[in-house]
């Protein structure tokens, strides 16, 4: 038993160096001068800083490995949370968000706001790593809260510039589904969520005789009865775009779900920006 346990430690105490090695080089390797990059690092290393006070080695040098990664410039993405020991209603959630981060990052955004995108994968990625973890409530809320604010921040306008709307971008129209994401308290989209409703009529034009359903929901900072109003709204404005570019009604179906189906479960009355949604299925 002594053996065994001498072994035990052993291994543990090779493996805490090896995790501080990592650790070790990305605390001395010098900042990247590119301000996207440089946040990232810094991040990824007081994530694996923390890591390593409750003797989480292996989250501990990970998180350094991705810290170096970004701190010598290299393309390091946000967490696929399908790699990750996730239960499902979890991981349609972090799907769907990380969706949105990936159109959100563009390189033009990296270099117009390059600390909010830095915030945006950093903050996924806590998400990701407690989320597995699963025990930590307080960390995983506020590493998805985080999240979903620095994500808001991500949004270029059509003619290229930087907006100041606090919303998610849009999913882009790759599949047969799409979300649009709407300001708080409104049935308008932002000037990006609008170009990407443009595509998607191009795509609905262009699928023959396709259905399209669209469901409308709202956050849960009003009460029932004005959210349900307010997302048939949210659903009634993009039915009016589709109608107006001429695709035919009958092809068409709208509903309204209120604060009932969010995306972000959340307490009453919480600003959820995720859930100020339409989601457009293309069948």
């Amino acid at each position: 038993m002594k053996h065994v346990l001498a072994s035990i430690l052993a291994l543990l105490a090779l493996t805490a160096c090896d995790t501080t090695a990592s650790l070790k080089d990305l605390r001395n390797v010098a900042p990247n001068k590119d301000v996207y990059y440089a946040t990232l690092a810094t991040h990824y290393q007081d994530y694996a800083e923390a890591e390593l006070k409750v003797y989480d080695w292996w989250s501990s040098k990970y998180f350094a490995d991705k810290g170096l990664l970004a701190a010598y410039g290299k393309d390091v993405k946000p967490e696929n949370p399908d790699y990750w020991d996730i239960d499902e209603g979890q991981l349609r959630t972090l799907r769907a968000a990380r969706e949105v981060l990936m159109a959100s990052l563009t390189e033009d955004m990296k270099r117009q706001k390059p600390r909010e995108a830095a915030n945006a994968v950093a903050l996924y990625d806590c998400w990701v790593e407690n989320q597995e973890e699963g025990w930590e409530t307080e960390a995983i809320e506020t590493c998805r809260d985080g999240f979903y604010e620095a994500l808001g921040k991500l949004e270029i306008t059509p003619d290229g510039k930087v907006s100041d709307a606090k919303d998610p971008a849009p999913v882009p129209v790759e599949t047969t589904s799409s979300i649009l994401y709407f300001p708080f308290d409104d049935d308008r989209l932002t000037d990006l969520a609008y170009e990407a409703l443009n595509e998607l009529i191009d795509y609905v034009k262009s699928s023959g005789d396709a259905k399209v359903v669209l469901n409308g929901h709202a956050d849960r900072s009003g009460s029932d009865t004005y959210n349900f109003t307010l997302s048939e709204r949210r659903s009634r404005f993009v039915l009016d775009q589709l109608l107006a570019a001429g695709i035919d009604p009958g092809r068409i179906s709208y509903f309204a779900f209120g604060e009932t189906d969010p995306q972000v479960p959340t307490e009453d009355g919480v600003k959820e920006p995720a859930n100020r949604r339409v989601e457009i299925f293309i069948e």
